[in-house]
């Protein structure tokens, strides 16, 4: 996705250096360029190709590859011999220069737009396609880049990663402005900002929506973590006119005010109840929300009048995603009723706290979740707890080759919050299955709930198994579900593979339901509302 030789666009080394800090003078800084990379493979006729170091090999390894494919120019953070014909420029970090180069040779598309950052743990996603829904009933024509897709104008592009290197994003951004997309609402992930991503960018409003453990094999520390997530506020809300807003309710969100942190001119803190702490912000708070399995109810007291919300979405953590799509709608000066009736168009997103049709003769009930951190498996669980007549029951994993440390913290909060807890894979990756399973049992060994046989199970009012073949595992849910139970299937939510090795397997959650309830003469397919 890296290689724009197509665009017919055409720069001067010097041209793309602009603004950049260099390490002495450049070579050739009249050589013509007409497309950028960052993978050597995708190096054509005239392009410059940046050496990004990587976690496993370094770009600068890749130059003479990338020279014989047609490279003229190469920036690189150490100094390089590579003959008088061949434009060089010598960087500090090539990460933040490719980001610098990729603005220069799109002629600086985000400027052109209203970004909207939106960063946090947990809510990213469903956020973001809330205040989608609300720009659009607002009459706006917004994009969305994120986990699910990178979405505007008609288009939509499958997404390999949550915030695109910063070389893609500044050429979606230019795709954008040539469809006159007015607003873009993005997931900025820890890694994109710890990355450089999405240097250079100006945000109008960024948005933090919570902080718990995850990725703490890419971040050394919760406090790395978190560093990373206040860039946001502190490099990248710099106009007179942005806005920061800020989930109160939450520790690190109330740090991110008490510390000076936010540089934005506004700050709209959004609270679930109206005793949220005096910041001295504009507050967005809940009034009397209800919530059930069809939806939530609420009042929403904002700074323009309070609104009458009425959403299909479920349970407190999906009021919260709600509140953080109202504030930064609020930081857009957005009109109330569109405010509302873009809440009220959003009826459901994929794989979030995501209802299966199933036959109402079932008796059960099946949601389907991407929560694949503790403070997302206990949210989620709460809110399915809350709504379920009987026995929840949890199907879950952790993924391979991923934070090892929230393993066994996830396994404590299904045993406290499920009364049947089936250990499964999710992604397992590299990584022996049974191995990922002893580290979550550890947390459920902690707790009281005894591990049982599957006949057991059906009648059980408490209990938890293993069972590393997920489709096995969904398969054992539903069979021994009854009327009145709740089956949440945790952690892969909208994916559609299992990453087994260095392989992806075709895999959806809801079409294994849709499997296992052929067995019921079910209507097919099975549809999720």
């Amino acid at each position: 996705m890296n290689s724009h030789e197509k665009l017919g666009l055409m720069k001067t080394l010097a041209m793309l250096l602009n603004g950049l800090e260099l390490i002495g003078p450049a070579r050739g800084p009249g050589v013509r360029i007409s497309g950028v990379c960052y993978d050597s493979r995708l190096a054509q006729k005239d392009s410059l190709f940046v050496c990004v170091p990587g976690t496993r090999t370094d770009g600068r390894h890749f130059v003479r590859d990338a020279m014989a494919r047609g490279a003229v120019a190469i920036i690189a953070q150490t100094e390089m011999d590579l003959g008088p014909e061949t434009g060089f420029a010598r960087v500090p970090n090539s990460r933040a220069a490719l980001a610098a180069i990729a603005a220069n040779f799109f002629d600086r598309p985000a400027s052109k737009l209203k970004l909207i950052g939106i960063t946090g743990t947990n809510g990213k996603t469903t956020t973001s396609l809330l205040l989608e829904s609300i720009l659009r009933r607002a009459g706006l024509n917004p994009g969305v880049l994120g986990t699910l897709a990178y979405r505007w104008a008609g288009h939509e592009i499958p997404a390999p990663m949550t915030t695109p290197e910063s070389l893609d994003l500044q050429g979606l951004f230019y795709r954008m402005v040539k469809d006159q997309v007015s607003h873009v609402v993005m997931e900025v992930s820890s890694h994109a900002l710890a990355l450089e991503r999405i240097a250079g960018c100006e945000f109008t409003t960024g948005v933090f929506t919570n902080l718990s453990q995850d990725h703490l094999d890419f971040h050394a520390t919760m406090e790395d973590y978190f560093a990373a997530k206040k860039r946001l506020f502190l490099n990248y809300l710099t106009s007179r006119s942005s806005a920061a807003v800020i989930n109160v309710d939450d520790e690190y969100g109330a740090r991110l005010i008490e510390n000076g942190a936010c540089r934005a001119e506004r700050l709209i803190g959004y609270s679930a109840g109206p005793g949220a702490p005096d910041h001295h912000a504009q507050t967005v708070f809940a009034q009397n929300p209800v919530f059930s399995p069809f939806g939530i109810t609420a009042t929403v007291h904002a700074p323009g009048g309070p609104l009458a919300i009425e959403s299909a979405l479920m349970g407190k953590l999906n009021l919260y995603n709600i509140l953080a799509a109202i504030s930064a709608a609020v930081s857009l000066d957005i009109a109330p009723g569109a405010i509302e009736e873009g809440i009220r168009n959003l009826s459901r997103v994929d794989g979030r706290l995501e209802r299966v049709e199933i036959p109402e003769r079932c008796g059960f009930q099946v949601v389907v979740d991407y929560a694949h951190t503790p403070d997302g498996l206990q949210k989620a669980l709460a809110c399915i707890r809350e709504m379920t007549q009987k026995r929840l029951i949890a199907v879950f994993g952790c993924g391979g080759d991923r934070d090892r440390k929230k393993r066994p913290i996830m396994g404590e909060v299904a045993a406290r919050l499920a009364d049947i807890v089936i250990l499964t894979s999710d992604n397992p990756r590299s990584e022996p299955p049974e191995d990922i399973l002893d580290q979550i049992e550890e947390g459920v060994k902690r707790s009281s709930i005894p591990f049982l046989a599957p006949p057991e199970l059906a009648l059980a009012s408490k209990g938890c198994i293993r069972k590393s073949d997920r489709r096995e595992a969904i398969e054992l849910a539903v069979s021994i579900a009854s009327p009145g139970d709740m089956i949440f299937i945790g952690g892969k939510g909208h994916e559609t593979y299992q990453i087994i090795g260095e392989t992806r397997h075709s895999f959806d959650d809801r079409l294994v339901v849709e499997d296992c309830l052929k067995e019921w003469n079910a209507p097919s397919p099975v549809r999720s509302i």
